[in-house]
């Protein structure tokens, strides 16, 4: 905040110098020590500037579900958003996040690896994806809405068999109620205890958007919270429902649109007029345009065509039509988009399709600082409802086979392959990481989505059948050295195999 000087202290300085200084030093340093931070001041600067104390439900509660419809509205016509939202499902689940058993016992881990593979082409209630395309899906649910809900089947006998993916405007959000007798409390259609601990979701069992078509009642009925997986990004304590994450970019995607509205209309404008003729005799009068006729209120209506040319009568003279143009339209919408992917982790150039600002080492950069978003969301948000469900189908195990043993089976998750921008570059520097001993190469074998030990057993049973087919490939660093070149020892072992059957035939 800027130190002004009082009326009384110009008065002061008009009558006594010396003193009106010493007034306003006095005046600057107690202002020095008693101000706290310049964004907490009232000035003329902030006085536009409405801030709330809403606490995260409060703050949510009055514009989530208007955020979700507009939100909603982008996904559909405008294209930048239907490509963030693409990239966004493909960076964050892409063909799929895969859980694998970890536990001593080899036998059981593929017990429990076979048993999640079965779920997984099985588990769609709709029968029309596997669980990575459910899982694709909640992520574009996820980005567009801000949340998603899965529901599980609950027939106790067989549990937690199938998935359906429901829209968040399943919850029921009039279901709010603080006491009911008891010490349970709903809030947004979601029921706690006194911990906070979510023990039922209060679902409508038809979308609401359908009830007009579908003539179903709007009845929301109660669902245990273990039947239920909320996925939304948790951004303030005491969050209990997501925003959408178009939130901070809607009015500016929105003034997007209208800027690339009014430049289409000035290129239509530019091809349908060339020239204006214009003639003082005529100055004033209504000018033949093209093709006219009379509405059914009366009105003219008229009509342009590419290269029209409007023509005033006779003395006319001949204008060329051009229309002015903003020479830093492209940079500004540029900027925008720039902050845009930087509020959704995707790069500039993987939502515009335009890689001609873009280099190895920004494009590299770009997508780091991408990664650091999608790992977020992938380990932070997606990671934890995976793991559940790999208990759930666990238990499930459990009770269809009776073995204990599987309730047992805990997972590790394998994340999407990531592309690498140069992959000579990029599979050089991991090598290196391997051989310094900084990664362990089942960790990096994990990250292209492979199994160590399925990788083993695949190579192992490739090398066996090359061998006996006496084939050697340049790929075998057995045989072959990274120059191209037979192995020493495999030289020496051909000779002495020579050599061997050289004295036999003699």
């Amino acid at each position: 905040m800027t130190f002004r000087p009082s009326l009384l202290d110009l008065a002061l300085l008009a009558v006594a110098p010396r003193a009106g200084l010493a007034r306003i030093g006095a005046r600057m340093a107690a202002e020095q020590m008693l101000r706290a931070y310049d964004g907490a001041s009232r000035d003329r600067r902030l006085s536009g500037w409405r801030a709330s104390a809403a606490g995260p439900r409060t703050e949510g509660d009055s514009g989530r579900d208007l955020l979700r419809y507009r939100a909603r509205d982008l996904d559909q016509n405008n294209k930048t958003v239907r490509a963030a939202k693409l990239q966004f499902q493909g960076q964050t689940v892409g063909s799929g996040i895969t859980p694998r058993a970890v536990g001593v016992n080899k036998t059981m881990r593929k017990k429990a690896n076979d048993a999640w593979a079965r779920f997984v082409d099985t588990c769609d209630a709709d029968g029309m994806q596997d669980y990575y395309g459910l899982l694709s899906l909640t992520a574009g649910s996820m980005f567009v809405d801000g949340e998603v809900l899965h529901l599980w089947s609950n027939d106790r006998a067989a549990p937690w068999g199938k998935i359906r993916v429901l829209e968040v405007d399943h919850l029921d959000d009039t279901q709010a109620i603080l006491s009911r007798g008891t010490s349970d409390r709903i809030a947004n259609g979601i029921e706690f205890d006194d911990w906070g601990t979510r023990i039922a979701y209060w679902l409508f069992p038809s979308h609401p958007g359908e009830n007009n078509v579908l003539k179903l009642a709007s009845v929301s009925k109660r669902v245990l919270a273990e039947d239920v997986d909320h996925y939304f990004h948790v951004a303030r304590p005491g969050q209990i429902r997501g925003v959408s994450w178009l939130a901070p970019s809607i009015v500016a995607l929105r003034g997007l649109d209208d800027v690339t509205e009014a430049i289409i209309w000035r290129k239509r404008i530019e091809a349908c007029i060339g020239l204006v003729i214009r003639s003082p005799e005529t100055q004033g009068a209504a000018p033949v345009v093209g093709a006219q006729k009379i509405d059914s209120a009366g009105r003219r209506e008229e009509t342009l065509s590419p290269g029209k040319i409007l023509r005033m009568g006779p003395g006319e003279d001949a204008v060329a039509f051009t229309p002015s143009a903003s020479g830093d339209t492209l940079e500004f919408i540029r900027s925008q988009l720039y902050a845009f992917c930087a509020t959704t982790g995707v790069a500039y150039h993987e939502i515009t399709g335009d890689a001609s600002q873009a280099n190895y080492s920004s494009m590299r950069a770009a997508k780091i600082a991408g990664y650091v978003l999608m790992d977020m969301v992938q380990w932070l948000v997606l990671a934890p409802r995976i793991k559940t469900a790999w208990r759930r189908v666990m238990y499930r195990e459990f009770v269809l086979s009776g073995d204990a043993r599987f309730k047992d089976m805990r997972c590790e998750l394998s994340m999407p392959v990531r592309p690498w921008v140069d992959p000579l570059k990029d599979i050089m520097a991991k090598v290196l990481e391997i051989r310094a001993g900084l990664a362990a190469q089942p960790d990096a074998l994990a990250e292209r989505g492979i199994n160590w030990e399925d990788f083993i057993a695949e190579v192992q049973s490739w090398l066996a059948a090359t061998d006996a087919g006496g084939l050697i490939f340049d790929t075998d660093p057995r045989k072959v050295n990274d120059a191209g070149a037979l192995q020493a020892a495999v030289t020496a072992q051909g000779a002495s195999a020579g050599g061997g059957q050289a004295q036999s035939q003699s």
